[in-house]
Formats: structure tokens, C-alpha cells, sequence
């Protein structure tokens, strides 16, 4: 089974600023010159595109925040095709791996999100699929954005860890049914040299990249930088969420278009948000598109 990460973030406009596992206190900064120069990968809609990295490809812009010269997979995406779920891979081969970690940046180059090596699970070899890492990215992007951005690398954190995983012949007994013989796990080095595999599909999702920062802002509460969004506090402007149980028609869609505006003008995101998600389990489309209109309005 699949974990889709689904977080809701105000983006940090500050220049670049992104933290990686190693550099956790302490922000650091992407050149934007270094951004502006890399060769992206165009990677279009429900195609999987696979990056072979080596360490001869070590990109020196990378130490400031990985803390390592480390290759690197940069992507361009299209921002036009509504709410994207991308996949990403990082196979082991040769008892070696490239443990990454993920950087999203809106159009603008600016950080909308940061998917340190933490998120990416480790999952055991299954039928055609081999011993990897693997994480799935629900992004959103917000109105007037040709493209999204994707950067892939590892850390010197990473690079001084092994990963243990269980031997051939433990799998091919647990796939048949039988008792795992008592073989010992496989330690797997973590290296500059490896694969990533990329996949970019539908998805509905609410990491929404692209929106102004304060879009997020609030007297009460400002937005947590990463994590599920807290409940909504309830307005005086915002009608109860229990008016989603109305039947699917006319007058329930410009219910929630009001709402969503309403909420949007109060400053609460997240009441916003949990009635766009409402909206659409009952099948309703228009009011992504209204709480996307608004923001990127902003």
C-alpha cells in the first residue's frame, strides 16, 4: 500500500531557504543563479523518467545544504495539469544505494516544500519491483505557473549511514509461503552513485505550490511550515461544515464557491481547504478552482 505525503505549507519566500536533515537548525540558502543555470528534465504528464546518477555528475552549489557535493536530478514540470502525484524511486543495485532527499520549488524558483530523506520509506523487493526507497509527492500547483520544480540529491548525513536489507533467500521463502531460512540481512552502502525514477500522475491533493506566504497568515496562528493543517477554527463569515451533507446540485456548488470565498477573505486556509475537500467527495469540481482563483489572486 502505497503512503501518499500530503502537507499544506506557506511557501518560504525568503531566498531559497531550504533545511536538510544534517542542517535541521539552521536554514540554508540555494543560489538562485545555480538554480537558473541547471539543465532541467522536462518530465510530462503519466511519464516515468529514469535519472542514472555517478559521482562524477557532484554538483559543488549542493554543500552549502547537503552538505556534500552531491549529484543531482532536476526536473521541470508542467503546472497545467491540475494536482499531481509524483512518484519517486531510488532502487538499490549492487549493494548500493542513492538515498535521497527532495526540494519542490514554484515557478519563481522559490521553496514551496522540502521532502527530506526521512519521507522516503524503504520497501522490500516484490515482484518486479527491486529493494527501494520510495516517496509519493501530492502537489498542487496554483494558477499563472508554466512550471514546478524538482530537485533530487543526497547528504553527507545519508552518505555516512549503511541500510540493512533481508536476504534474497528470506524474500523468495516469504513469497512462496515457506519459513525464511536464518540468513543474516544484507548491509547496503549509501552512495553518490545510483538511480532515480520519476513518475508524474493524477492525483488530488493539498500541497498547493505557488501561493503567496500570506495567503497563510493569520492573527491567531501562523501556518505550520510542514505537516498535516490543524482543524479549523470556525468563523462568524463561514457556514457550519455540516452543510456538506446538502444534496449534490446548483445551489450546493454555489454554496461552497460562497464559502470558500467567504473563508478566503477571513484569512482561514484550512476551512478553505476542508471544504474544497468536501466539495469533492461529493463530485463537485468548481470550487478547487474558485479557492485556486482566489489565492493566486492575492
Amino acid at each position: 500500500m502505497k503512503k501518499t505525503m500530503k502537507f499544506l505549507t506557506a511557501l518560504l519566500l525568503a531566498n531559497m531557504a531550504v533545511t536538510s536533515p544534517s542542517w535541521a537548525d539552521t536554514p540554508v540558502h540555494i543560489n538562485s543563479t545555480a538554480l537558473a543555470n541547471l539543465q532541467w528534465q522536462d518530465v510530462s504528464f503519466s511519464e516515468k523518467v529514469t535519472t542514472n546518477l555517478s559521482e562524477q555528475q557532484k554538483q559543488a552549489f549542493t554543500t552549502s545544504f547537503a552538505g556534500v557535493e552531491s549529484p543531482i536530478a532536476a526536473y521541470r514540470i508542467p503546472a497545467n495539469q491540475g494536482t499531481l502525484e509524483v512518484e519517486i524511486i531510488s532502487p538499490i543495485e549492487n549493494k548500493s544505494v542513492f538515498v535521497p532527499s527532495a526540494v519542490v520549488l514554484d515557478s519563481n524558483f522559490n521553496v514551496a516544500a522540502t521532502y527530506p530523506s526521512s519521507e522516503f520509506k524503504f520497501k522490500e523487493e516484490r515482484g518486479m519491483q527491486p529493494n527501494r526507497f520510495e516517496a509519493e509527492l501530492n502537489l498542487t500547483p496554483a494558477a499563472s505557473q508554466g512550471y514546478i520544480y524538482l530537485l533530487i540529491y543526497t547528504t553527507q548525513q545519508d552518505l555516512a549511514k549503511t541500510t540493512m536489507i533481508p536476504h534474497p533467500a528470506k524474500l523468495y521463502a516469504k513469497g512462496t509461503g515457506h519459513q525464511p531460512p536464518a540468513l543474516n540481512d544484507i548491509e547496503v552502502k549509501h552512495s553518490l552513485n545510483g538511480q532515480i525514477i520519476v513518475n508524474v500522475s493524477n492525483a488530488n491533493g493539498t500541497r498547493f505550490i505557488g501561493m503567496p506566504t500570506t495567503i497563510f497568515s493569520s492573527e491567531k496562528k501562523a501556518a505550520q511550515p510542514v505537516g498535516a493543517a490543524p482543524a479549523p477554527t470556525p468563523t462568524a463569515n463561514v457556514a457550519p461544515s455540516k452543510a456538506v451533507n446538502v444534496p449534490v446540485d446548483k445551489d450546493t456548488e454555489a454554496y461552497f464557491n460562497q464559502a470558500i470565498t467567504k473563508a478566503l477573505k477571513a484569512g482561514d486556509v484550512n476551512k478553505a481547504m476542508n471544504l474544497v475537500n468536501e466539495a469533492e467527495k461529493l463530485g463537485l469540481t468548481s470550487p478547487r478552482q474558485t479557492f485556486l482563483k482566489q489565492v493566486s489572486s492575492k
